[in-house]
C-alpha cells in the first residue's frame, strides 16, 4: 500500500518537471511543489469530470486544465495554452532522446 502511494507521488513529481519548465519559460509564477499540486488537482478534476459528464468530457477537462494553469500560475489564457504545448514538446523531446539512446528507430 505504501509503495503504491510513493510510486504515485513520484509519478506526479516527475511529470511536474516539464510543466514547471514551461511555465517558467513564459514568466509565470511557478515552483516545483506548485507544479506537482497543479498536476494532482488537474488529475482529480479530470477524473471527476469523466465520471459526471458523458459528452465532451475531454473538452471540458482541457478547459479546466487551462483554468487551473491560469489561476495557479497567474498567466493568461493564451499563455496557459502555450505552456501546455511547451510541456507536450518537452515530453516528446524527452522520449525522442530516450529512443535515440536506446537505439529504437521512430520512423
Amino acid at each position: 500500500m505504501i509503495s503504491k502511494l510513493l510510486y504515485l507521488l513520484l509519478t506526479f513529481a516527475i511529470s511536474a518537471i516539464p510543466l514547471n519548465i514551461a511555465v517558467k519559460m513564459l514568466e509565470g509564477k511557478s515552483n516545483w511543489i506548485k507544479a506537482i499540486i497543479v498536476n494532482m488537482v488537474v488529475a482529480v478534476l479530470s477524473y471527476i469530470i469523466g465520471l459526471k459528464v458523458d459528452n465532451f468530457a475531454g473538452l471540458l477537462s482541457f478547459v479546466i486544465l487551462l483554468l487551473v494553469y491560469k489561476v495557479m500560475f497567474r498567466i493568461g489564457w493564451f499563455r496557459a495554452v502555450i505552456a501546455w504545448l511547451i510541456q507536450l514538446g518537452i515530453i516528446a523531446l524527452f522520449w525522442v532522446i530516450v529512443y535515440w539512446f536506446s537505439g529504437i528507430t521512430l520512423f
